[in-house]
């Protein structure tokens, strides 16, 4: 009888992780549709100045776009018809036209930036004046730049992605000033677009662990295997502390997975500030920043 009473239960505790288990992948299958409101229409800006080392340019170029709704599938909506200049510290204006062939993008060949400089993007666009500033800091030199393996193993991944070589660069940072570095790598002129570690979707980093020393073997993107006779071009970027903040804070919502420890999505506050309205803040970021270019191609 006990035997009997055993095998019962055992049956039935089966039974029941069988009924559970249907249920769960039930529930897996099943199609929810979520509405999501749309909000209001926020003006985005992808907007820079920059001054790149050996090769002065006045090509200035801002970007505008709009938001869209969550679940579009389509690029986001150009911003036509704004009006867009950038001032130094002089008090010159120089205005940005909009470009016949991409709508949304502003550009200037009259604005050779300059370390030290302070520029000023102001923007009019659908009633609103917006207004953002910034100061172009220097950036380190690259005192190498080459190609080894991946510095550590990567996970879910090819094997043989593994053993292509990574670009990788010596950098002495200056001592006693506050450095906040981004990079952005092109493969064969195309720039990586998502980056590389498992910790942030920008190449950014600071000095805050290695003030005033010489970095060796430093992997900006060491998920991007490199390929043979492939070209590679890395930019080496001067940040503010606030740019560098806001660069983090965007990696952090991009990377959020939806547990209980991940950041909630929000948007990231950056520098462009409405003027007439200044509780509709633009989204998006403008930077003034010094360039560091070194290429090579892989053997």
């Amino acid at each position: 009888m006990k035997q009997l009473m055993q095998r019962s239960i055992r049956a039935a505790m089966l039974a029941a992780t069988a009924a559970a288990c249907a249920m769960l992948l039930s529930a897996c299958e099943r199609v929810v549709d979520i509405t999501v409101p749309d909000g209001p229409t926020r003006l985005v800006v992808e907007g820079r100045v920059e001054a790149v080392v050996g090769r002065p340019s006045g090509r200035q170029k801002v970007i505008l776009t709009t938001t869209s709704p969550y679940f579009s599938q389509t690029a986001a909506p150009p911003a036509r018809g704004a009006q867009v200049s950038i001032a130094d510290e002089t008090g010159r204006v120089v205005p940005l036209a909009e470009s016949a062939t991409a709508p949304g993008h502003y550009i200037t060949e009259d604005l050779v930036a300059r370390v030290g400089g302070r520029y000023t993007l102001r923007i009019r666009w659908q009633g609103d004046d917006y207004e953002a500033v910034d100061t172009l800091r220097p950036v380190p030199p690259i005192d190498s730049v080459y190609f080894t393996k991946r510095s550590f193993l990567g996970f879910g991944r090819p094997e043989d992605e593994d053993t292509l070589p990574r670009v990788t660069i010596d950098v002495r940072d200056p001592a006693g000033v506050s450095n906040y570095y981004l990079w952005d790598l092109y493969v064969d002129g195309q720039r990586v677009l998502v980056s590389d570690s498992v910790l942030r979707h920008r190449a950014v980093d600071t000095d805050q662990y290695f003030d005033g020393l010489r970095i060796r073997s430093y992997q900006t993107h060491p998920d991007t295997p490199i390929r043979p006779g492939q070209m590679v071009l890395l930019r080496q970027q001067s940040l503010t502390e606030q740019q560098y903040r806001f660069y983090r804070t965007l990696n952090d919502q991009m990377i959020g997975n939806g547990s209980p420890f991940s950041i909630p999505p929000t948007s990231v506050r950056g520098n462009v500030a409405n003027r007439t309205r200044p509780a509709v803040r633009a989204l998006g970021i403008f930077l003034a920043t010094n360039v560091v270019e070194r290429s090579l191609r892989a053997p």
